[in-house]
C-alpha cells in the first residue's frame, strides 16, 4: 500500500521523503488556527490558511493534498480571538465539534469554504475532509452547503463516531472519494473511555472487526480507506500492508 503524509501546520520547503510518502493524506486545519489563536472568520486567519495551503499544494502539485476542515472542541473554539458563537458544554469531547460546528456556525463554515475554494481555483489537487460526522444525512447536508459556496473538488469524511460506522453504507453513497477512520475517538466512544486508559484498546478484536468491515465496504465502493492514530498498529500477519503518515502515525493497512 502507498504511503501518505499527514501535516499539522509544519513549515516545509520541499517534499518530505518523497520516496516514502506518496501524497498529503491530511492537513489538520485546527493546528493552523491554534498557531494564530484566531477564528477562521478573521481575514488575517483566512490569509494564513490560504498561504499555507497554496504552499503545500504547490510543493505537491503533481499529487493529491487533502485538507481537513477545522476540528476544534468547544473549549478550544471559545478561546480563539474572533469567535462569535459560544457554546457552554459539560464535556469537551462531545457537542459542537467538527461538522456539527460547521453547520451550526455557518459564518465559520463559509469563511473556511471561501479559503479552500480560492486555493482550489489555482490548485486542483486540493481535496477536503469533513471531521466528526454523525451520519450520511449530516454529511450530505455539509456537502450541499460546501457546493453552494463554490467548491467543486473531491470530498472525503472522517469516521470517528459509532453512528457514522453504523451508517457507513449510506455514507459511501454520498459521493465521497475517501474515508479516514479516527481511531482514538472511535475507540473512546465505542468503549466509553478516555485515551490512554486501560480500556482504550485500539487493537481489540472489536475494533479490528470494525476496521475490516469498513475496509471491505470502502473497497467494494472503490473509495480510498485510511486509518489515523497516534500509535502504530503492530501485527504478526506478514500479509499486512502498512501506510504510514508522517509526522503523525497515520496509516491504513489490511486488517
Amino acid at each position: 500500500m502507498r504511503n501518505q503524509l499527514a501535516l499539522s501546520g509544519e513549515k516545509i520547503l520541499e517534499k518530505i521523503y518523497p520516496q516514502l510518502f506518496h501524497h498529503v493524506g491530511m492537513i489538520r486545519g485546527e493546528y493552523l488556527l491554534r498557531e494564530l489563536n484566531q477564528n477562521i472568520i478573521l481575514a488575517s486567519c483566512q490569509q494564513f490558511v490560504k498561504d499555507y495551503l497554496e504552499t503545500i499544494c504547490s510543493l505537491y502539485s503533481d499529487e493529491e493534498v487533502w485538507y481537513r476542515f477545522t476540528e476544534l472542541t468547544n473549549t478550544e473554539a471559545n478561546c480563539l480571538v474572533g469567535t462569535k458563537e459560544f457554546f457552554d458544554e459539560g464535556h469537551p469531547l462531545f457537542g459542537y465539534r467538527g461538522t456539527r460546528r460547521l453547520l451550526a456556525c455557518l459564518d465559520e463554515f463559509q469563511a473556511e469554504a471561501h479559503v479552500v475554494t480560492e486555493v482550489y481555483q489555482t490548485n486542483s489537487n486540493l481535496s477536503l475532509i469533513f471531521p466528526f460526522v454523525n451520519d450520511a444525512d449530516q454529511l450530505k447536508q455539509a456537502i450541499t452547503v460546501l457546493r453552494q459556496y463554490g467548491f467543486t473538488g473531491k470530498v472525503g469524511t472522517m469516521i470517528e463516531l459509532p453512528s457514522a460506522y453504523f451508517d457507513l453504507s449510506s455514507i459511501l453513497e454520498t459521493g465521497i472519494s475517501k474515508i479516514v477512520v479516527g481511531m482514538n475517538d472511535l475507540t473512546s466512544f465505542v468503549f466509553a473511555t478516555m485515551r490512554n486508559s486501560q480500556w482504550h484498546d485500539m487493537e481489540s478484536p472489536i475494533m479490528l472487526d470494525m476496521l475490516r468491515d469498513m475496509q471491505d465496504k470502502a473497497r467494494k465502493n472503490k473509495i480510498d480507506f485510511a486509518v489515523a492514530s497516534e500509535y502504530f498498529f503492530h501485527t504478526k500477519n506478514e500479509s499486512v500492508g502498512y501506510q504510514v503518515h508522517y509526522p503523525l502515525q497515520f496509516y491504513s493497512r489490511d486488517f
